[in-house]
């Protein structure tokens, strides 16, 4: 995908955790991330807990940019909220300078709200997998 993730989601520096959106389909998407040395969201060398369900979430709303962009529309988009965390496991917390990989996949979607299943793998192994809901 060759449009730049900040014009695909609201979130900026130091909220903007995603790096780039590598594959988005109607309900589909893969998006990757590379948490630095110093960054807020690493502690004792690894990425916190909570960074990788905000990683799922900055995932779906970059999915959802590059679908209104693809119908002609703005991209990023004008409102959204993480309602809801299901069964999210954490395996384990990712080094730092390892680049992680978020795929998620649309469950339902009810009017406004999205349900999506998440999956975080880093070097070929998956860390983390949950379900979040979302207004969207």
């Amino acid at each position: 995908m060759s449009d730049a993730i900040e014009s695909l989601i609201p979130h900026r520096a130091p909220m903007r955790f995603v790096d780039a959106l590598t594959a988005c389909t109607d309900t589909t998407a893969t998006a990757t991330v590379c948490f630095k040395a110093g960054h807020f969201a690493v502690a004792d060398g690894a990425v916190s807990e909570i960074a990788l369900v905000e990683c799922a979430a900055q995932t779906i709303a970059a999915a959802l940019g590059q679908r209104a962009k693809t119908r002609g529309q703005s991209g990023a988009a004008a409102h959204g909220m993480l309602v809801a965390v299901t069964g999210f496991q954490i395996q384990s917390r990712p080094p730092v300078e390892k680049p992680l990989c978020i795929e998620i996949r649309e469950l339902k979607r009810f009017g406004l709200m999205l349900m999506i299943s998440a999956i975080i793998s880093c070097d070929g192994r998956k860390i983390a997998a949950g379900e979040l809901t979302l207004y969207a």
